[in-house]
């Protein structure tokens, strides 16, 4: 909740970047050109406060994502380990897809709510006020508008944030001999994130288009057509700079406070057996 509260500015301004260009979003597809512009565009239109606009949302959100996400990893990397406890690259992959789908699937209406909230002149009043629009305007259905992309991009996003993670902290482990350093978590953390974001980013950008208000594309497949057509590749990744900006330290924060809980929440004698079955 910390790191997401941090990174919010960042966040809205990633997904101005990846929506703008829909004729929903509120605003022209050229209103936001750079990080800075688009700063100083919202502060100077919207004022300080703004650049939080659909935090609360994400801050309810986050906490059962997180929760479902990071429990359920465990428990896949333990169904899925050999005799001896063990897990293959390809097993760590399979956990992390699996976890990833849980935890999204389980809040996807949420991140609904906090997209449209996030948009300039999107009409709510607030969070309770869009989720009761949307159910009587649109139907429960909207609530869920890109899930499908959404597994689809979270899957490989989760599998290869986990599982580089987990296999960078042990390389760093074997050539240092330090192990559960908070600084050395920062860094992992927040290359894993950065290489897994850059690598599902497209996907990010059709599932945010889709949660859109209104109509938007017939299926996945239409969104990758249309877009590559009209917007070309980049068009797959508007925002990517602040999106990476806001990574970095997000997955940093979020790894390096998981493992200090850890420490916290069990004994060391528990935490060296749970490192032992990962």
């Amino acid at each position: 909740m910390i790191a997401r509260t941090a990174s919010a500015p960042l966040d809205r301004i990633k997904l101005l970047f990846q929506v703008q260009a829909m004729a929903s979003s509120g605003t022209s597809a050229t209103a936001y050109t750079g990080i800075a512009q688009a700063m100083r565009k919202i502060y100077v239109e919207e004022g300080f406060l703004s650049f939080w606009k659909g935090n609360g949302v994400n801050i309810v959100r986050v906490a059962p994502y997180a929760a479902a996400q990071l429990s359920s990893n465990d428990y896949y990397k333990a169904l899925l380990a050999d005799e001896n406890g063990k897990l293959t690259v390809t097993k760590r992959l399979i956990a992390g897809a699996l976890a990833g789908m849980t935890g999204t699937a389980l809040t996807h209406p949420l991140d609904t709510i906090r997209l449209r909230l996030a948009l300039p002149n999107h009409g709510y009043t607030g969070a309770v006020n869009c989720f009761t629009t949307v159910l009587r305007v649109e139907g429960a259905g909207a609530l869920y508008k890109g899930l499908i992309p959404t597994l689809a991009g979270i899957a490989p996003y989760a599998a290869t944030n986990f599982a580089t993670y987990d296999i960078a902290k042990r390389a760093y482990k074997d050539m240092t001999g330090y192990d559960n350093n908070a600084a050395s978590n920062l860094v992992v953390g927040g290359a894993s994130g950065t290489f897994s974001a850059t690598v599902c980013y497209p996907l990010d950008t059709i599932r945010r288009r889709m949660q859109m208000k209104g109509k938007t594309y017939s299926s996945m497949w239409d969104a990758v057509v249309t877009i590559s057509r009209t917007e070309g590749v980049a068009g797959f990744f508007r925002g990517w700079a602040a999106n990476t900006l806001k990574v970095v330290p997000q997955n940093s924060i979020r790894f390096v406070s998981y493992e200090i809980l850890l420490s916290l929440l069990f004994s060391a004698e528990e935490i060296e057996l749970r490192k032992k079955k990962a």
